[in-house]
């Protein structure tokens, strides 16, 4: 046999290792790897773009935890257990006509007019109203979930207030927002989880004027009012 040298070696090799790269055979992996990375990539697009259905994501992660999708019993996410007590605090007041409570992707919204809060052109509480808030105040106190906030808005009509107290609606829709914050305050709810904000009559829920420039009264009244949101934190 005869003696193959170490250079005919490395050559034959080289020419193996060639032939082996331009193998067409191996051409259908490319393309598999190449299909798989953009499905990632679109995957992760889709997800990046979605929104979450805080409900079922309650649903699915306390499931887990109790064992819920095993056993078939039925789920009631912390959001819905706190519409339940806060729609029952709505009842027992008589404020159907004052406060409504709505179940928003994110959590809880509760909107109170004005009117049954304060008085004209005032941020102090009344009395009749403060009862029915510290019912709300217990109930987000013990609201059974780890990671939410209450975000608290102020909202005014477009009348325009100039007193020495509140120079316009921006103070006064602030200070309303901040009186009710003090109250959850003294009611123990933790001061970590809130923030205010006014926004005088930016964002009005109705026209508060007709296409002739004629005040629509009824609608500055749904305008005026306290917005309380209490959501999920998105981290």
């Amino acid at each position: 046999m005869a003696e193959v040298s170490k250079q005919q070696l490395r050559t034959a090799l080289r020419r193996r290792k060639k032939r082996n790269n331009n193998d067409p055979e191996d051409d259908w992996l490319m393309t598999y790897s190449d299909a798989v990375t953009l499905l990632m990539t679109f995957l992760v697009l889709l997800l990046s773009v979605s929104s979450i259905d805080q409900s079922k994501y309650d649903q699915v992660v306390e499931d887990i935890k109790e064992g819920g999708i095993s056993s078939g019993k039925k789920f009631v996410s912390p959001f819905e257990k706190l519409k339940t007590e806060l729609d029952e605090i709505t009842d027992s007041h008589k404020l159907q006509d004052n406060m409504t409570v709505t179940r928003q992707p994110k959590g809880i919204t509760i909107e109170l007019a004005s009117s049954s809060l304060y008085g004209v052109g005032s941020a102090e509480i009344q009395e009749k109203s403060a009862a029915a808030l510290s019912d709300v105040a217990e109930s987000i106190k013990n609201f059974d979930y780890e990671n939410y906030q209450v975000e608290i808005e102020g909202h005014t009509d477009d009348v325009a207030i100039h007193t020495k107290q509140y120079p316009s609606n921006w103070e006064l829709s602030v200070h309303r927002a901040t009186n009710i914050v003090q109250h959850f305050l003294k009611e123990g709810v933790d001061s970590q989880r809130m923030k205010a904000a006014g926004y005088a009559d930016t964002k009005p829920k109705a026209p508060n004027v007709d296409d002739s420039g004629n005040a629509i009264p009824e609608n500055q009244a749904i305008n005026r009012r306290v917005i309380i949101h209490v959501v999920r934190k998105d981290n």
